[in-house]
């Protein structure tokens, strides 16, 4: 939602030869409470409307655990949740 869906994150895979063991760490980054996710303004033109509304961080967080957002796969929980139809422009 911050970059307005100019920035897509890439897929992950791991592809491991032989019979080794295969270690992982999860790192997260989670912005303090209170933090509201808004799209930067340079992002936002004509041919690059407002995809998304601005939200707080938590309330999306505690969405994405709720019995709504099962609904949908993970890549299609942020329109559920802040997707504006139709998309603003500045």
């Amino acid at each position: 939602a911050w970059s307005n869906g100019r920035l897509k994150s890439g897929m992950h895979r791991v592809m491991m030869s032989g019979d080794k063991d295969r270690y992982s760490i999860a790192a997260f980054a989670v912005p303090n409470k209170g933090t509201i996710i808004k799209t930067p303004k340079e992002l936002i033109d004509d041919q690059h409307p407002q995809l998304y509304k601005d939200f707080d961080f938590m309330e999306y967080f505690f969405f994405t655990a709720s019995d709504l957002a099962k609904r949908f796969n993970s890549n299609q929980q942020i329109d559920a949740f802040a997707a504006l139809s139709p998309p603003i422009s500045n």
